[in-house]
């Protein structure tokens, strides 16, 4: 029996099966480039599954995606995204039609991302955000198991405002913090040199890494006050490449605590676990 496991991005597909008594450990993954047609991009993914699935035995019990975007998740639609070329599109409809005694799943990519890390750590009663740091800044939260939905449109925290009053993803994102270093300092050097340079104690460098965590940690404060979460999840690109990143930023947000009555605050902020797996196992652990 298998479990087939998609994330579905912009720029890349990520696909993997696992066995159905084993969900998140991932057994085969592919990944491809995004096709920009709307029948073609699905077609990638039953194509991929299909490679994935050839010479093994057994049927396959559940499909499940996730990506990101505004999705129907109780009409099986896709409505928008800005990356992929899908309006409208019935993704579960059209992934029963080739499955048809799977259960059909299809989340947004944070969900999938945050179920992973919530039951790779055996949570079941607890609270954890899920918060990632890459192309974009988003995060889910999930409260005795169920992802908070809110009224429609949960966990855009890139959209919030910094302390200079602009987006928090505009300056604290990969590619926006990249671009911020480099318009500081007129270099032209990507993020990871630039974290290289970092770790030599770079004292141009210094500063600038120094405010983009202050705005993270800024944020993550304000979660811990709001929901008061049991667990803080850093994951995305930048915070999968960069564990000291991960541990800079916990030691800001436990400064912040200064008043003994919220001592117990401390301590709160932890890694991914499944550093770029996590959409594909949380996936396959819906």
């Amino acid at each position: 029996m298998w479990v087939l496991s998609g994330d579905i991005g912009g720029t890349k597909l990520a696909l993997a099966i696992s066995k159905a008594e084993e969900p998140a450990k991932l057994v085969k993954q592919i990944e491809v480039k995004s096709p920009q047609q709307s029948e073609t991009l699905f077609q990638a993914i039953i194509d991929g599954f299909q490679s994935l699935l050839e010479s093994e035995q057994g049927d396959v019990t559940k499909v499940a995606v996730g990506l990101p975007g505004v999705l129907d998740i109780e009409q099986g639609l896709v409505i928008y995204q800005q990356n992929l070329p899908w309006r409208n599109f019935p993704l579960v409809e059209k992934l029963q039609a080739h499955y048809p005694n799977a259960e059909i799943i299809m989340e947004t990519d944070m969900t999938t991302a945050a179920n992973g890390e919530y039951k790779i750590r055996h949570f079941q009663k607890e609270t954890m955000i899920y918060m990632t740091v890459s192309t974009g800044i988003a995060c889910c939260t999930i409260h005795e198991g169920n992802a908070l939905r809110g009224a429609g449109i949960p966990g855009e925290v890139g959209f919030s405002l910094t302390r200079e009053g602009e987006y928090l993803e505009w300056m604290g994102s990969g590619p926006a913090l990249q671009k911020m270093i480099q318009e500081k300092t007129g270099d032209e050097a990507t993020l990871e040199q630039f974290f290289k340079r970092y770790y030599e104690n770079d004292a141009r460098i210094l500063p600038i890494i120094h405010t983009w965590q202050e705005e993270i940690a800024h944020k993550i404060h304000t979660f811990l006050m709001l929901l008061d979460p049991h667990v803080v999840v850093l994951g995305g690109g930048v915070m999968n490449h960069h564990p000291q990143m991960v541990k800079e930023i916990a030691e800001k947000v436990d400064a912040f605590f200064t008043l003994p009555f919220f001592e117990h605050k401390k301590g709160r902020i932890q890694a991914s676990i499944n550093k770029g797996d996590a959409g594909l196992i949380g996936a396959a652990l819906l």
